[in-house]
């Protein structure tokens, strides 16, 4: 697939960091696997927020420091082992990479390091991720890409697995949609780079603009962030609050909707002849 952040062996002296499901995990995992539950989260990016995220990660420095990289893993489509990935290298590891070989072949036994860690403020991020503050003061001049499904993107679905009846659906202000499914082919694997630059020719993408992905909680957003950035455009970040933070705060949003109330505004009263619709 000519990725260089895909890696199809384990080899000795690897530091393995699963993020499958938990009971997965726990089920059977290579012997020297890790299972980190902070991956699973969403966070903010106010002060406390990132705290907890960064704590986590320099964490993960600590445990790993003596091995030669980090392989991360995942089921199905991986949007957590590369969001796992993503931030790693957010805090300046350039040794991670995602495995993306079969785990079954591999000598499995139950997993046990399953590992939290406190808060920090001694470690920050470079410019792969941003913060709610860095959008709103250059929401203007950014080129946003919304990486949800359409539906989420059009207002219709708060996020795409248990969206909550009542929870504020939209979008950041001036997004362009970009699927996170059209990055992976028709087995669920990634797609191959010469597949993505050819889609990339066709896209509406300025290569002179920062450019900022968000989705939900920060997961489906990292690996197109990575796809850009190995094919040359650096000045690309994620957005780790994405829809999760925006959508309580006071900024802008457009297409914005609370879930599980159309049924509720089919059924309101006319008044004055007119349907009477909730803003």
């Amino acid at each position: 697939m000519n990725w260089s952040f895909l890696k199809s062996e384990i080899l000795q002296g690897d530091f393995l960091i699963d993020c499958r499901a938990q009971n997965l995990y726990e089920e059977g995992a290579p012997p020297n696997a890790f299972y980190f539950p902070f991956i699973k989260k969403a966070f903010g990016t106010d002060p406390e927020s990132l705290k907890k995220m960064l704590g986590a990660l320099k964490g993960i420095m600590e445990l790993s420091s003596g091995n030669s990289r980090i392989l991360v893993y995942d089921e199905g489509m991986g949007m957590y082992a590369t969001r796992m990935l993503y931030l790693l290298r957010a805090v300046n590891l350039t040794e991670v990479f995602l495995y993306s070989g079969d785990l079954s072949q591999q000598k499995l036994k139950p997993g046990k390091e399953i590992v939290e860690f406190e808060p920090t403020d001694k470690l920050k991020f470079n410019s792969y991720v941003c913060d709610k503050s860095f959008l709103e003061k250059n929401l203007t001049r950014l080129q946003i890409f919304d990486t949800r499904t359409k539906e989420e993107y059009d207002g219709k679905l708060p996020r795409m697995t248990q969206p909550e009846p009542g929870t504020l659906c939209g979008r950041l202000p001036g997004a362009f949609l970009w699927d996170w499914r059209a990055f992976y082919d028709g087995e669920g694997n990634i797609i191959d780079r010469a597949v993505f630059t050819k889609r990339l020719q066709g896209f509406p993408f300025m290569p002179e603009r920062t450019t900022v992905l968000y989705d939900y909680n920060g997961a489906r957003s990292c690996l197109p962030a990575l796809m850009l950035k190995e094919v040359g455009y650096q000045d690309v970040r994620t957005y780790q609050g994405s829809w999760f933070e925006w959508r309580k705060s006071s900024l802008p949003k457009q297409a914005v909707s609370l879930y599980g109330q159309e049924a509720k505004t089919a059924s309101a009263p006319r008044v004055g002849g007119k349907d009477r619709k909730s803003v």
